[in-house]
């Protein structure tokens, strides 16, 4: 279900009267396996709405928005493994604070986020459509024009800017360090044919290409079938 399709409920304090009767209502019935209870105002309504949810969704979160999460329970929300969800913390996408050694953010902030990245998502498609018919820039583009290009797209949705000697530096060695969401960004946003193209301007070899897009596929999950393709097809002579 899209974060946009969701209801926020505020708790007035009609709301919590109506709360409390029902969980006097349920403490007597404890330990019971059925109960007859009288809903009312918000109470009613949240089941109402619970009971929709559950039949037609698998997958339900029942938790006050202040809710303190780890970054593993936040990446389970928004899709995404663990290192892209400290990586987000680390450019200021999701705010947080430190529990002792231990990140926390709060439920609220990892649905705001969720939603800003559906939303960038379905632009991102829109575009795709249009800007998927455009030629490429011509054979005899130079290294900075392609540069710019790719960086765009890479660099787009963060606050922190990878440049193409630290981008071409991470593709060569696989190891992409603090740079891990650019770098899977550079993957799955940036046109495959660009991408390659990038590649070849910098003597990146097909190899070390494909190894570093499989690896960053396996630490995020994250893929792009259109590349995966194409890399296939330059696999015999990579």
């Amino acid at each position: 279900m899209a974060l946009s399709s969701a209801k926020f409920e505020n708790v007035s304090d009609g709301g919590r009267k109506e709360a409390e009767s029902v969980a006097r209502q349920l403490k007597r019935s404890s330990g019971k396996r059925s109960a007859t209870v009288k809903l009312e105002g918000l109470m009613l309504k949240l089941v109402r709405e619970l009971t929709d949810i559950v039949l037609r969704h698998p997958r339900v979160i029942i938790a006050p928005l202040d809710r303190e999460l780890s970054p593993a329970a936040a990446g389970k929300i928004l899709g995404i493994s663990r290192p892209l969800v400290v990586g987000r913390m680390d450019d200021g996408r999701l705010p947080f604070r430190y529990e002792g050694k231990h990140r926390r953010c709060k439920l609220e902030d990892v649905l705001k986020l969720k939603a800003a990245e559906e939303k960038q998502t379905a632009i991102s498609r829109a575009l795709a459509e249009t800007d998927d018919v455009r030629p490429l820039p011509g054979r005899g583009a130079s290294v900075g024009e392609i540069d710019d290009l790719v960086l765009g797209t890479t660099n787009a949705p963060y606050r922190r800017s990878i440049r193409a000697k630290e981008l071409v530096a991470a593709l060569i060695s696989g190891e992409s360090g603090r740079w891990t969401v650019h770098v899977a960004t550079f993957f799955t946003d940036v046109r495959p044919e660009l991408v390659l193209r990038f590649a070849e301007l910098h003597d990146i070899p097909k190899r070390e290409l494909t190894s570093t897009y499989d690896a960053m596929k396996a630490a995020t999950g994250e893929a792009n079938p259109a590349l995966e393709n194409l890399l296939e097809q330059l696999a015999p002579t990579a």
